[in-house]
């Protein structure tokens, strides 16, 4: 049963947005180019977007609010990375990713923004078959699906 919801678990955060055509994509990349997701669980805001290069490079999200975070990325010695962003509406991101499921090529990583929210992220050319794959208890506790008032 749990198979079956996924999809529907999924389609919030991988769905593109009525400002589709603002979401910064993959498409013209001259550079290596993997599609993001991240949510911050506490308000249910899901950004889309892409992260650019394979040791540092550009990220760029656009939120299903319409707020823009743009920033950089860069992988540590220690092979972790480290990404900060600045966003339209003021606010300041930092994220790590220490995980990187090898796979699906997931990188899968936790931030902050400057108001306090935790947010998730995942990066990779192949998202939809990371979640699709996820055992079902990850699943459930997956904290980044759109909340119910």
């Amino acid at each position: 049963m749990i198979r079956t919801m996924l999809p529907v678990l999924l389609l919030p955060l991988l769905a593109l947005p009525a400002n589709a055509e603002k979401v910064p994509s993959c498409i013209g990349a001259t550079t290596y180019c993997a599609p993001l997701v991240a949510c911050i669980p506490a308000t249910g805001e899901v950004f889309r977007g892409v992260s650019l290069g394979h040791d540092s490079g550009p990220v760029r999200a656009l939120s299903d609010a319409g707020v823009r975070c743009e920033g950089t990325w860069r992988r540590t010695l220690l092979g972790a990375g480290v990404a900060e962003l600045t966003c339209s509406d003021g606010r300041s991101a930092r994220s790590t990713f220490r995980w990187f499921e090898r796979e699906t090529g997931t990188a899968v990583g936790k931030g902050k923004f400057s108001t306090g929210d935790e947010a998730q992220f995942w990066a990779g050319n192949n998202l939809m078959r990371y979640f699709q794959e996820m055992p079902p208890g990850e699943m459930l506790r997956l904290s980044c699906k759109v909340l119910e008032s």
